[in-house]
């Protein structure tokens, strides 16, 4: 496992390296740690799946709604973007086949944009959503403390960005069903 300290020089285009290169990544994120790769590769997504222990559908960090905008069913837009504001996790329909089949379910998908300065920073230069889901086996605690996350998972993730202890509880989820938002965490 590579570590490298959030404030290295150039650590954004270091880690899109990674991520073009189908690496696992663990990140700082406003809430809490999380583990992803590129939304798109799918022997990655697998990788996490293992590493979790699991099977099962995981959010897209973006930079912003236009990043994934048109391979979204959208009825209101106003609405999602007033969710998204505070780092909010928003469920909508997807376009047919927008999406891995990895990371979705029943036709859905969760996305956020994350309020992380260094991760936004991230994926405004990796130009494509990322995974991200708490960097956790299923059914234990996230973890929150880089030196923890070392010790678990060193070697099964490629890298750690080290942003010291993260403990701002897991974000809000809104599921867009029946017309209408429903608040589901």
């Amino acid at each position: 496992m590579k570590i490298f300290p959030s404030s290295m020089l150039n650590l954004e285009q270091i880690i899109c390296d990674e991520l073009n290169k189908g690496s696992i990544i663990a990140y700082p994120t406003d809430t809490i740690y999380g583990i992803g790769c590129d939304a798109s590769n799918n022997r990655s997504i697998e990788r996490i799946n293992l590493i979790k222990g699991r099977s099962a559908p995981m959010s897209i960090a973006v930079s912003g709604i236009d990043m994934i905008q048109d391979k979204l069913i959208i009825n209101n837009l106003n609405q999602v973007t007033e969710i998204l504001k505070d780092g909010s996790t928003c469920i909508l329909q997807e376009k047919p086949g927008a999406f891995s089949s990895l990371i979705t379910k029943d036709g859905n998908i969760g996305f956020r944009v994350p309020q992380h300065q260094l991760l936004q920073s991230i994926i405004q230069l990796f130009g494509r959503p990322i995974t991200t889901t708490s960097i956790n086996r299923t059914g234990t605690a996230p973890l929150i403390s880089p030196l923890k996350i070392q010790k678990e998972f060193g070697e099964e993730i490629d890298v750690l960005i080290d942003d010291g202890e993260i403990n701002n509880g897991a974000s809000k989820i809104y599921f867009y069903q029946n017309n209408g938002f429903e608040r589901i965490r």
